[in-house]
């Protein structure tokens, strides 16, 4: 189900490049947005279903509160029990919202990408390889852009496996789980489709960040030499006006 579901999600993808980057895929905007439009859909199916319980929990927990005859100790667990899996579906739910919100964040980035692809008159293929060019001539406007949307998917997968392993301690109803699967469907293919697009945006990223690690190393270590230098100097000043003060006292 997982596989059919990701062949149709990206069913209409193109793939495609240039000559350097053949084994990289031309995304397919419509299909792409519209995976994002799906998993923003499926989540808020779910927050509806997380509120839902939680509401009747809420109206066991008040019917049980109204309730006459019942021995204290067993209203008293019954009660925790059930202010225990509305204190969970609270914090499940909330996680959710969190991340519809990171989803849409995603939304806006692609839509973002779309219209600068649009405004640029370039094809799709033509355009990421000029952003790859910039990346590697070190333009800042691009690498920005790069690090917004690394930024952005990575917040996104964060939030998702915060929600899986919070959905592990709850107790969803059928429905429920149902929904939360078909959730977790659609950010899995929107999880590998941002990483096509990354991949699409900069085949050299991990390559820059590796210069740019070096090029700080580099950095700290002419720092520290620096510094040694510098110590190293005053000390022998240090030195030279001792002596120099030593042999005035001696003269005088």
């Amino acid at each position: 189900m997982k596989k059919w579901i990701a062949n149709i999600a990206i069913a209409t993808s193109v793939f495609g490049a240039s000559s350097a980057h053949a084994a990289l895929p031309v995304t397919d905007w419509v299909g792409l947005i519209q995976t994002t439009m799906t998993a923003m859909q499926s989540l808020k199916t779910e927050v509806y279903e997380n509120t839902n319980i939680a509401y009747q929990y809420k109206m066991m927990a008040n019917q049980l509160l109204q309730s006459t005859g019942l021995d204290a100790a067993s209203l008293t667990e019954q009660l925790d029990a059930i202010k225990d899996d509305i204190g969970k579906y609270e914090v499940y739910g909330t996680t959710l919202k969190d991340l519809y919100g990171t989803v849409s964040d995603n939304a806006d980035y692609l839509k973002k990408i779309q219209s600068m692809v649009v405004a640029s008159g370039k094809t799709k293929e033509q355009w990421f390889q000029d952003q790859r060019q910039l990346l590697s001539n070190g333009d800042k406007t691009a690498k920005n852009l790069f690090s917004l949307g690394e930024q952005i998917f990575k917040n996104t997968q964060s939030v998702a496996q915060r929600r899986q392993k919070i959905q592990a301690q709850v107790k969803l109803s059928p429905t429920a789980q149902a929904a939360a699967q078909s959730t977790n469907q659609m950010l899995d293919v929107l999880a590998s489709q941002n990483s096509d697009l990354l991949q699409l945006m900069s085949v050299r990223a991990q390559a820059d960040a590796d210069k740019d690690q070096q090029s700080v190393a580099r950095e700290t270590q002419s720092a520290e030499a620096m510094r040694a230098i510098t110590t190293a100097q005053d000390e022998e000043l240090r030195q030279l006006r001792a002596r120099v003060f030593s042999r005035k006292l001696q003269a005088d």
